[in-house]
C-alpha cells in the first residue's frame, strides 16, 4: 500500500476536496494528479463498496482513466487528511 502526500503541492491542493475515493496518477514516485469518483459519478454512494466497484468497472470512466494513464501509473485510492492512500 502506497501513501502519497497532497499537502505542499499547489496543483493537488487546489483539487483536494477532502475525504473521498479517487483515481491518482503517479509519476516518478510522486502523485501528480487526482480525480474524485464523485466528479465522474455525482450520484455515487462512496460508502457502498459495491457501488464504488461498479463505478470503477463502468465503461464511462474509461476516458478519465486514459487521461490519467497519459500522466503516469494509475491507482485507485482514498483521499483523506491531505493524503492519497492506494487501495
Amino acid at each position: 500500500m502506497n501513501i502519497f502526500q497532497i499537502k505542499g503541492n499547489d496543483i493537488l491542493e487546489s483539487k483536494y476536496q477532502g475525504s473521498g475515493v479517487a483515481i491518482g496518477a503517479v509519476y516518478g514516485g510522486q502523485l501528480i494528479d487526482i480525480i474524485y469518483l464523485r466528479d465522474v459519478f455525482p450520484d455515487l454512494d462512496e460508502e457502498d463498496e459495491k457501488a464504488v466497484q461498479a463505478a470503477l468497472n463502468d465503461q464511462s470512466i474509461a476516458p478519465t482513466v486514459r487521461k490519467m494513464q497519459a500522466l503516469g501509473e494509475v491507482f485507485v485510492g482514498m483521499c483523506s487528511c491531505y493524503e492519497f492512500i492506494e487501495m
